[in-house]
């Protein structure tokens, strides 16, 4: 049984060392590499600048009530948590 779990490695590595064995398999193996590489850190880059909800912050519009509404409200949970906590 021990033997079966070797073949398959071993296989796959001297198939890998007869193809990057010519100067121009391991050229265009390396450009393809680095071509997935940018593309993956690019998908991340976009994916992480998508999450950031920057869109409304630091310009509040003082005519939009509702958003208003809700952030005073937001900052009222504090005071009232803290007040209760030291109440209690």
């Amino acid at each position: 049984m021990r033997r079966q779990n070797l073949f398959l490695p071993a296989l796959a590595a001297g198939i890998a060392t007869y193809f990057l064995m010519e100067k121009d398999n391991r050229v265009k193996l390396k450009l393809k590499a680095q071509d997935v590489n940018s593309k993956i850190r690019g998908m991340l880059s976009k994916s992480q600048n998508q999450n950031l909800p920057v869109q409304k912050a630091g310009l509040p519009d003082p005519h939009d009530i509702e958003d208003n509404k809700m952030v005073d409200e937001g900052s009222q949970y504090g005071v009232h948590y803290y007040n209760k906590t030291i109440q209690n």
